[in-house]
């Protein structure tokens, strides 16, 4: 009987198998939407900015209130500096990757290489 439940299951399993190679000779759709690899990069870019610059925005009104609510503790003064030295290397680290992203897209077209 577990012969018989053995064979059963390997059976289905290539016929599953065969139905799935059949569906995959029907071609495949590309997603991505852009003709070139300059405009891929820019809508990533894009899409980054749109999400990081709120949660900058937010990090920055943060290390701010953190500011306040030290009242002179330096330990928390120290805390709060920290924290806003961070959120200020990130803000620099995305305009940065920004601008980088479009001196690589301006080089490639104007390199004409239809990447």
């Amino acid at each position: 009987m577990k012969k018989f439940l053995k064979y059963k299951y390997s059976g289905l399993i290539i016929l599953m198998l065969s139905s799935f190679t059949g569906v995959s000779g029907q071609g495949l759709h590309n997603p991505i939407s852009s003709p070139s690899i300059s405009l891929l990069i820019a809508s990533i870019v894009q899409i980054i900015l749109f999400v990081l610059t709120p949660i900058a925005i937010l990090y920055l009104i943060y290390a701010g209130f953190l500011f306040v609510a030290a009242r002179g503790n330096p330990t928390k003064l120290v805390d709060a500096r920290k924290n806003l030295i961070w959120t200020l290397v990130g803000i620099v680290i995305l305009l940065g990757a920004t601008v980088l992203s479009t001196i690589i897209k301006n080089t490639v077209a104007g390199l004409g290489a239809g990447l």
